[in-house]
């Protein structure tokens, strides 16, 4: 069991409205929802800690299994609210790709509002949360941090730099190695139906490959075997391996629009407190974190180099035993 029995099974509906106002297709989203027994006095749902975790690609919810075990270990489990969504798209959770091929639907605009909506509907409307955010998971809570400013007490961001940032870093880093080393930016956003067609046609070999070139010396071959099935599997429904790609194409078209939009407005900064965790290795490819992170809060920016070289780029299973204790401090210091 890669849970604790304590995280209960949540499906919900979401019905929507875009930036324009338009209905848009039902989103269907799958979590795991641990909630403590609190006393009758403080288990008011204004009065819970609530938590958010976001997975990244290629994973599902079953990337914070470890996160999980530090979090229950140190005790905030008998205090807070946790919910562990798959991302609209990925897993169980299902996502309509826009038919006019703009991307929206998969953009980090519309997915941080589905889940919004879905604490909305788990909680109150107005819930306030912290949110936490790994891979593309990071980019729907950053995005989450400035589209709902009023609901967001803590944005806590694992291996990313901001998208626009990372396209300038591919044109002009060292000779292009960036952009060999994370060519999926480019494969991954190729219009339909070349990555379907290609990717389809062997799926768990490419997810496979994936996930072990990305995993670190020390945990290559030791991720749990459940979880990284569950992450391997998904991508036989070809609705998962859309809604993954429409991520990417997404992420290269009109997330960089609103992204740019954010610039020339002013609201590119956050204004609740940033704590930003990267492994070493991530420094190693993209220059001091802190640099780049450091302009972008108003309410303070903490920025930690968890693990060692041994890690690789899942840092919440593999540097979770250092990158954990550093989130809880965060944490406290918040609520």
């Amino acid at each position: 069991m890669l849970f604790p029995e304590s995280f209960q099974k949540v499906f919900v509906s979401l019905s929507t409205t875009n930036s324009e106002s338009r209905a848009t297709p039902p989103v269907k989203i799958f979590a795991l929802r641990h909630s403590p027994q609190l006393p009758i006095v403080a288990a008011h749902q204004a009065s819970r800690k609530v938590l958010l975790l976001l997975h990244g690609f290629p994973q599902n919810h079953t990337l914070y299994y470890e996160t999980v075990q530090e979090l229950s270990r140190a005790g905030i489990l008998e205090h807070w609210d946790v919910v562990i969504p798959d991302l609209p798209g990925y897993g169980r959770s299902t996502k309509i790709p826009s038919v006019d091929c703009s991307h929206y639907e998969n953009s980090k605009r519309a997915v941080a509002a589905d889940c919004v909506a879905l604490i909305d509907t788990m909680y109150s409307p107005g819930q306030q949360f912290i949110v936490v955010g790994h891979d593309r998971g990071a980019r729907v809570a950053y995005r989450m941090a400035k589209d709902f400013r009023d609901r967001i007490l803590g944005l806590s961001l694992m291996e990313i730099i901001p998208t626009r940032t990372m396209f300038e870093k591919m044109r002009s880093t060292n000779n292009h190695q960036l952009t060999l080393n994370t060519y999926h930016w480019i494969f991954l956003a190729q219009p339909p139906t070349l990555p379907e067609t290609l990717i389809g046609a062997s799926s768990d070999y490419y997810f496979s490959h994936t996930i072990e070139s990305w995993t670190g010396p020390r945990c290559r071959g030791h991720l749990d075997p459940i979880a990284v099935a569950s992450w391997v599997e998904q991508y036989r429904n070809p609705a998962v391996l859309t809604g993954s790609l429409e991520d990417y194409r997404a992420g290269a078209s009109i997330d960089l629009q609103h992204d740019e939009e954010d610039e020339k407005s002013g609201n590119a900064v956050v204004d609740c407190p940033l704590l930003i965790l990267h492994t070493v290795n991530f420094k190693t490819q993209h220059g001091d974190v802190a640099d780049i992170w450091n302009s972008l809060g108003s309410k303070g920016v903490t920025v930690k180099q968890v693990g060692d070289d041994q890690v690789g780029h899942f840092l919440p299973i593999e540097a979770a035993a250092d990158a954990i204790p550093e989130l809880i401090s965060w944490m406290n210091e918040i609520v």
